[in-house]
């Protein structure tokens, strides 16, 4: 098997496929450390990743979808996200601390959320691939590919040549194979039409700063442990800080602009002057970016949006990014493609068993991925016409909630009941019809309340209707949904932060569920509490019994010289004991001792072959 492309995707399905023994090569044009973007999860990203971590015996990759573990076992150069954070601006006006909306991520044991700082976790991934047993190529271009009946040829710049039974592309926007094979539509077929500026700046400061004291206690969580959106008519942008926690050892932020083309249509000026040039339309953005610097050179596109009728083909598997984009707006991005590489991994491994790859094996992953997508465009597009006025913004984000609520309840509810009862069959519930979505796109409910939500904001834009009559309309459709808790008041303006996540509340909305809901919603959005709680309880322990250690380890060191830390087995290696020697645990017998000193002891330098 060859993989084009070594970031989370490639380097991901390379680690899965290497796991269960399928010779995998991973081919990569540049090295790592590198930056690119796709930095914020999402609880139904996280939730994924935890879950295919599991399923297929790669733990690492559920290290990824949780901040505490992230740190610890990965990089700290990663930062913490508690909410998504939306504060909607006017030109020429300060904020209005009333139109800021907040949601909350999932909270400890299985959040929260994460910022990666993609220069460690994709290097991470890229080298856990050749712990697992795959073959790595970095600083490999590759020029020619040929698709033959039986197998795959790639030729790289250097002249050598590779042999697979299947290739899988995962080498992102730039995808060469999408250009020879002329896969791509010449015009996007999406509704959001959008470019952007961004880079990674220093001296951002946070964005709780941006209000009074008496503001910030109308929070859910800070702002500065958020993804950061700041909202507008014509575009948004995100702020991304990697510093908002203690242990945090990064002090840059990333940031960028997404601006719409019909209302920006062409660059003006270098791409920093622009982005000085809009932010200082809006006082409370310019505040935030005062003492803001580059800390690399700023990056600019041309419409952002690609997209593919197909992501597969004879010998060929496409990772999403590689046949679609559309915005990063609400960080969904990275669900469409752990939701992929699921599906990818479940049909690969079954078709390298039998030696049969023929296409159709995959059309069940490619409709997935781009239904998650038309449903993702409307969300987005939708979004980016509501930002002309805070009425129809505060309503239309209510379809991205509802569908990130529910499309996270149903990989949650599915590794809570795996946790109670360790059955796999819960872990093989990932890829069903009723489970496999993004953002609800797998429930009809949420489908049809985003296309009504779309009529009533194509009225207003047409002129047929007033932007608030609009919103209202949106807001009386949201009162009259019976899937949805009525106290988290989806259907009232008032209430911008429409859910939070901690241990109480979640409870409460598992126990609305499990009495009001319908079969189809009870069984995506409820699962057994007291697991909840037990792993909650076990989440504490472990953090206390961590902290006790590294108390005691400081106590010792400061009088101590000698310890036993030789004998401790990392946690990023305890899951490959053939790549580490297990130290026995009272000491070396001496047999052991003996093989070691032997191993140890000089050879001589002739060859019983001859051949020095």
């Amino acid at each position: 098997m060859a993989i084009l492309g070594s970031g989370i995707g490639g380097s991901m399905l390379a680690c899965i496929l290497a796991k269960h023994g399928v010779s995998t090569l991973l081919l990569e044009g540049a090295t790592h450390p590198r930056f690119t973007i796709g930095e914020s999860l999402i609880p139904e990203t996280g939730l994924r990743l935890r879950i295919v971590a599991e399923k297929y015996g790669v733990p690492e990759i559920g290290w990824i979808g949780t901040f505490q573990k992230l740190r610890k076992h990965v990089s700290s150069n990663c930062g913490v996200k508690r909410s998504f954070g939306f504060m909607y601006h006017r030109a020429g006006e300060a904020n209005r601390p009333e139109e800021i909306n907040q949601f909350g991520t999932l909270t400890p044991p299985v959040g929260p959320d994460s910022h990666l700082f993609r220069q460690d976790t994709d290097a991470f991934l890229a080298a856990l691939s050749v712990k697992y047993g795959a073959t790595f190529h970095s600083q490999t271009r590759i020029s020619d590919i040929t698709f033959g009946d039986d197998e795959v040829k790639l030729r790289a710049d250097s002249g050598e040549t590779y042999h697979a039974k299947l290739l899988i592309d995962a080498s992102g926007m730039r995808s060469m194979v999408s250009d020879q094979l002329g896969m791509r539509d010449k015009v996007p077929r999406f509704r959001t039409d959008t470019r952007t500026i961004y880079t990674h700046m220093t001296g951002v400061r946070s964005a709780d700063l941006l209000l009074d004291p008496k503001s910030r206690r109308n929070l859910i969580s800070p702002l500065g442990q958020s993804t950061m959106h700041h909202v507008f008519d014509g575009g948004w942008m995100w702020v991304i800080p990697f510093s908002n926690h203690r242990d945090a050892t990064n002090p840059l932020t990333s940031v960028g602009l997404m601006l719409d083309r019909r209302k920006h249509p062409e660059p003006q000026g270098a791409p920093e002057d622009e982005f000085r040039r809009i932010i200082s339309d809006y006082p409370t953005v310019a505040r935030h970016f005062a003492e803001a610097n580059p800390a690399r050179p700023w990056i600019r596109s041309g419409r952002i949006q690609y997209s593919s009728p197909q992501l597969t083909g004879p010998r060929l598997i496409q990772l999403p990014h590689a046949a679609a984009f559309i915005d990063p707006l609400y960080s969904s991005g990275m669900s469409v493609l752990i939701a992929a590489v699921d599906l990818i991994a479940e049909s690969l491994l079954k078709a390298v068993q039998e030696d049969d790859y023929a296409t159709e094996r995959f059309k069940f992953m490619e409709d997935v991925v781009n239904r998650g997508f038309d449903h993702y465009d409307t969300i987005v597009s939708g979004s980016f016409d509501s930002f002309a006025n805070y009425d129809t913004w505060n309503a239309w984000n209510r379809n991205w909630v509802m569908g990130s609520l529910l499309g996270t309840f149903g990989p949650l509810s599915l590794l809570m009941h795996y946790h109670k009862t360790k059955d796999r069959a819960y872990l093989e519930k990932t890829t069903e019809p009723s489970r496999i979505g993004v953002l609800g796109s797998h429930l009809p409910g949420v489908v049809d309340m985003a296309q009504s939500s779309r009529i009533n904001m194509d009225a207003a834009m047409a002129g047929e209707i007033t932007y608030k009559e609009a919103s209202e309309r949106i807001f009386a459709q949201f009162r009259e949904i019976d899937f949805l808790p009525p106290y988290m008041g989806f259907g009232d303006p008032k209430k911008t932060a429409t859910a939070t996540f901690t241990l109480l509340p979640g409870a409460r909305h598992v126990t609305w569920y499990r009495m009001h809901g319908d079969p189809v919603y009870r069984d995506n959005c409820t699962f057994p509490l007291t697991t909840y709680a037990r792993d909650g309880a076990a989440f504490v322990r472990d953090e206390v019994r961590d902290a006790w250690r590294r108390s005691f380890t400081a106590l010792r060191d400061v009088f101590f010289a000698r310890n036993s830390d030789w004998r401790h087995i990392a946690p990023a290696l305890a899951a490959h004991p053939d790549l580490v020697t297990l130290v026995p645990p009272i000491g070396p017998s001496t047999q052991v001792q003996a093989e070691f000193n032997d191993a140890a002891a000089p050879r001589s330098t002739a060859s019983p072959t001859g051949a020095g």
